[in-house]
């Protein structure tokens, strides 16, 4: 596997995601920024084996919480803090929008994949600056409420957590 990061491309295995040395793993933090570039570069099922195999290598036994960390650059019309001169969000089309919700959906059904073999709790956290927040909150919750319509988080014992950190700053 190959990430882009920063102009520069790093090039990763599952070796690389051996967690069973840590014996006191509570909470595994991931980028949806990453996640979801493995399911828009791959298929569902290359994301899915990807957290398959990284949440198996888990041994602790005190591990229960996977949290997805959405940056600004993860929502459509956000703007970046690179043009402090725009406003923070630009309006979005119907069909952009309905976009932005199905490709938190696809990250949704990767981890409902994985979710039989190691249980866990998902949180969605968005580290966003305080004007957008309720925006990133909302279009989490939205994808959350159509997954839950739809699919549902059956394997789910609780639906995923929703929460944010007002930034008083752009990132």
């Amino acid at each position: 596997m190959h990430i882009s990061t920063n102009n520069s491309v790093v090039s990763s295995s599952p070796q690389d995601f051996d967690l069973s040395r840590n014996e006191s793993l509570r909470t595994l933090r991931m980028l949806a920024s990453y996640i979801g570039h493995l399911s828009s570069n791959g298929s569902l099922d290359a994301t899915s084996n990807f957290l398959n195999h990284t949440l198996s290598t888990i041994k602790s036994l005190e591990f229960h919480q996977v949290v997805v960390i959405y940056f600004w650059s993860d929502f459509f019309g956000v703007e970046s803090w690179e043009h402090p001169d725009r406003p923070p969000l630009r309006e979005i089309s119907g069909a952009e929008r309905a976009q932005e919700v199905l490709r938190h959906r696809k990250l949704f059904e990767a981890f409902q994949r994985v979710h039989k073999a190691r249980g866990f709790r998902l949180q969605l956290y968005a580290n966003v600056w305080d004007p957008v927040g309720e925006y990133a909150m909302g279009i989490l919750k939205e994808a959350v409420v159509e997954e839950k319509a739809s699919v549902g988080f059956d394997r789910f014992h609780s639906k995923p957590l929703v929460t944010y950190n007002p930034r008083r700053t752009r990132l």
